[in-house]
């Protein structure tokens, strides 16, 4: 009995064309759209893999919006809202700052930011960055880590704000955490209420990336449907 063969042609043809459409969808994620930047205030460029929300969405990438508010550039970041202050393409990195803490007035933060959400990110992750946490008493708390905030404290409750990563669970049973917020990092120890406060306005880097993080020890990649060269 003869035995039936695919025709070698086609065959060839079959596999050069899966092997087309493969690479295709592989550059297509390595070659950045192709799109006029836009800008918004201060922000001149606002380039791939960014875009303002009223871009095309073939202009960035998913999770990579910017919205153009009154003039100035936020950035939505776990239902936070940041004004966006500097964009450095060459080191992928962004400075933001609260949006509440951005005009010099005396407010908390638009947003309390869990340590959880920033470490499990697949876009960002926060560079050289600690936190400012707040807090309120309703007894005069005697520890110079915590500097209490004139402008919030009154009626028989005091407002209180730590810089550094201490650990809140072990304040006296008359204070509650009431938020938190990253902070651009300074090596002092224990600084002053206006220290702290030049320091939340200052705002606080973020480092993207939309492949895979890259460390001494492994790769770190995005839970997605596509892959990456880690940058350096």
């Amino acid at each position: 009995m003869t035995k039936m063969r695919g025709s070698p042609t086609a065959s060839t043809t079959l596999f050069t064309l899966l092997i087309f459409l493969l690479t295709t969808k592989v550059l297509a994620r390595f070659i950045p759209r192709v799109c006029s930047p836009s800008s918004c205030g201060d922000i001149e460029i606002i380039d791939y893999p960014f875009r303002l929300k009223t871009d095309p969405a073939v202009c960035g990438e998913p999770g990579f919006e910017l919205s153009c508010e009154n003039n100035k550039t936020i950035l939505e970041f776990h239902s936070g809202k940041y004004l966006v202050k500097r964009i450095s393409y060459d080191v992928q990195r962004l400075r933001v700052v609260d949006v509440n803490l951005a005009n010099g007035s005396c407010s908390l933060p638009y947003k309390s930011v869990s340590v959880e959400e920033v470490m499990d990110d697949s876009r960002y992750r926060l560079h050289a960055t600690t936190y400012a946490s707040f807090i309120k008493c309703s007894s005069i708390l005697n520890d110079r880590a915590y500097r209490l905030v004139p402008c919030l404290s009154g009626n028989g409750t005091s407002v209180y704000v730590t810089y550094d990563n201490y650990i809140i669970s072990n304040l006296q049973g008359s204070c509650l955490f009431v938020s938190r917020v990253p902070t651009a990092y300074q090596a002092v120890m224990f600084p002053s209420y206006d220290s702290i406060f030049q320091l939340m306005q200052t705002g606080f880097d973020l480092e993207w990336s939309f492949g895979c993080w890259y460390s001494s020890y492994s790769y770190d990649c995005p839970r997605s449907d596509y892959y990456l060269s880690p940058w350096f």
